[in-house]
């Protein structure tokens, strides 16, 4: 009798504290109902879970943060939880996947206090295609507030692998610049492993959750308030935690690491952009949604467009003026918007003659985007421009300067850090730059996070390992092909990105190029930038059949709608991409076999014209046929390995 009496008495006790458990769990769903987010204090500790259709894409994960003068990590009382609210936002993007953008979405406010009485909200966010959160401090002390480390994480379930890119320690790589951004990605391993680098893993990041679902991570809206984050080294079972940017980045030791601002602020979204299917990831707008609005009025500057640029096959002797001409020659003969000038512009052809080389240029309807070097004294890289950004007053006058000569962009270079001040440094050249409408082209630099919502002005940004890392070493050319395709999975979704890609030629500054040619001219559909950089040459451009030079003459670089049509992450990719009702498809195949895919394209209009680019029987040949909606609307197409195909309107 006492043993049953002991039995109940215990399950009594169990069924007290789940029942407190559960009262304390709250609850946030998506418009649809499919995405669902819930809060809870265990032990005064606050944790979330994410579930899509019911099943579980994150499981207990940490949240919090410690601030200098208090720790809102434990021994939390949950004071609030606000009913939902319906968060609608109606945006327009002039560069990206997607012009016309809804963003739908139920909110609620869980208001946290500590045993000081010291408070903090947890902002949630859930729309149909994830979760956003952040940290506010809402009361209006006007005092500064310093954020030492966050204990936000991110809980996968066994069995979850990831597709995660590996972010380089500072003051390491060519001329102590990085980190980058710009390693090659670790595929398909399961969670839990360590970054081969202690700055651990960069955002975006990329996980399959079994078969219940595809997680991508990052982080939006990241202001002059804060610095911009990582994934942590070591995300033992399973769990990967927000990590702030190592202290030797960018001016090292003379700025902290810790962010700090005035109260009231918010720190940057934590994105957990999910899907059943990879399509809701590739097609996600989440990373803008999120973002500040434009905080430019006047956007008739930032025109969207294709570029040559003569550096990627010569180096800086492409920098010379008889090269730069051969280079506006072909742009002027491919109806392209810009060229690009790049490093030591300023001692091989100098200021006067880049003034009329602009003049010439602009003539003929192309604009001259200018190179610099953001540098200080944060890295050893000895091209120049150097020390003309990273001053406010030098900056205005280098500004001033180039808008007289006529000038329509800067791509600047070689940031090396994700801390507090070069986010600063970054949003400044920015702003700076729209005040003389020109367009900025970030490299060497980190990952935009929703600025080319809130500066327009960014129109690209590297931020990747691109096609220079090819042309550098053989191994990164013989790696392209996987690499291309897990980049419209992770790297592309978030923003725009600057890979710079078609190489038409077999070999290239002593590398032998391994992707067929209708791999590269599928490139510029696969990859979404404002401005895309070709690394098109000349004697490239003159050799190219007719219906070749007719896709280069008409391809966009922004697009009004995006779909995903098939593909796996580091395998194969088909994307389609609208503009202006007139769609363009393209595919590549990430492996060194032969692949057959059957393609679901019914969303073409039935009276669909187009030319078909597949590679040929010959080696290193194209070929091309016309072909109407009902041929392509259902189709089974065969990739070479390492292979390719474009599909792009007649024109009416």
């Amino acid at each position: 009798m006492k043993s049953y009496r002991k039995q109940f008495l215990i399950m009594a006790v169990l069924f007290w504290q789940a029942g407190s458990v559960m009262a304390q769990i709250n609850t946030v769903a998506s418009p649809d109902g499919r995405v669902k987010a819930e809060f809870f204090l265990e032990d005064g500790r606050p944790f979330y879970t994410l579930r899509l259709n019911e099943k579980p894409l994150l499981v207990k994960s940490p949240l919090g943060l410690v601030c200098a003068d208090a720790d809102f990590t434990e021994n939390l009382t949950l004071k609030g939880f606000s009913k939902m609210e319906i968060v609608l936002n109606d945006y327009t993007m002039p560069l990206g996947k997607k012009s016309q953008i809804r963003y739908q979405a139920h909110r609620r406010i869980a208001t946290l206090e500590n045993p000081q009485g010291r408070t903090v909200e947890i902002l949630f966010q859930v729309s149909n295609d994830g979760l956003a959160f952040r940290y506010h401090f809402p009361a209006p002390t006007g005092q500064r507030l310093t954020v030492e480390r966050e204990a936000t994480g991110f809980a996968f379930p066994a069995g979850t692998v990831s597709w995660l890119h590996p972010l380089h320690d500072s003051k390491t790589g060519w001329e102590k610049t990085f980190p980058s951004y710009e390693s090659h990605y670790e595929i398909e391993k399961p969670v839990g492993l360590p970054s081969p680098y202690s700055a651990g893993w960069a955002f975006p990041a990329l996980f399959r959750v079994k078969d219940d679902g595809w997680v991508l991570l990052s982080e939006t809206d990241v202001d002059e308030n804060y610095c911009g984050c990582r994934l942590g080294q070591h995300s033992d079972g399973g769990v990967y935690r927000i990590a702030f940017p190592q202290p030797n980045e960018h001016r090292g030791p003379q700025d902290p690491v810790a962010p700090s601002a005035v109260v009231p602020f918010s720190t940057p979204w934590r994105l957990v952009i999910v899907g059943q299917g990879l399509d809701a990831i590739v097609q996600s707008t989440l990373a803008t949604d999120l973002a500040s609005p434009s905080k430019i009025q006047d956007l008739s500057f930032v025109k969207p467009g294709r570029a040559a640029w003569s550096w990627l096959r010569y180096d800086t002797e492409g920098t010379k003026l008889p090269y730069l001409q051969e280079y506006l020659e072909m742009a002027c003969k491919l109806g392209w918007e810009y060229m690009l000038v790049d490093a030591d512009w300023d001692r091989i052809v100098g200021y006067e003659k880049v003034a009329e080389l602009a003049r010439q240029a602009d003539e003929r309807g192309v604009g001259l985007i200018l190179w610099y070097n953001s540098n200080g004294d944060w890295n050893t890289a000895p091209m120049t421009p150097k020390n003309r950004m990273h001053l406010p007053q030098v900056r205005q006058e280098e500004m001033t300067r180039l808008a007289q000569m006529g000038i329509r962009g800067i791509k600047v270079d070689f940031f090396g850090g994700d801390k507090q001040a070069t986010m600063q440094l970054y949003l400044e050249i920015l702003k700076d730059a729209a005040q003389h409408h020109l367009l900025v082209n970030f490299h060497g630099a980190t990952l935009p996070r929703g600025w080319q919502r809130t500066w327009p002005n960014l129109v690209t940004t590297e931020a990747v390992m691109g096609m220079e890392y090819c042309t550098f070493d053989q191994r990164n050319m013989d790696k392209q092909a996987e690499h291309c395709c897990v980049l419209p999975f992770a790297r592309n979704v978030a923003a725009s990105m600057d890979f710079t890609p078609v190489v038409m030629s077999r070999r290239i500054r002593g590398v032998q190029r391994v992707t067929t040619p209708a791999f590269e001219m599928a490139l510029p559909v696969i990859f979404e930038s404002g401005i895309q950089h070709f690394g098109l040459a000349p004697f490239e451009a003159a050799s190219l059949p007719p219906f070749a030079v007719e896709y280069f003459k008409i391809i966009p670089t922004c697009w009004d709608q995006t779909r995903f049509v098939c593909g796996y992450p580091a395998k194969e990719v088909v994307l389609a991409r609208q503009k202006n009702g007139r769609w363009f498809a393209a595919g590549i195949n990430g492996e060194a076999k032969n692949k057959t895919l059957t393609l679901d394209l019914s969303f073409l209009q039935e009276d669909f014209r187009g030319i078909l680019i597949t590679d040929s029987s010959q080696p290193d040949q194209l070929e091309a046929k016309e072909v109407s909606a009902a041929e392509v609307r259902k189709m089974e197409i065969t990739l070479q390995p390492q292979g390719g195909f474009v599909l792009y309107p007649i024109a009416d």
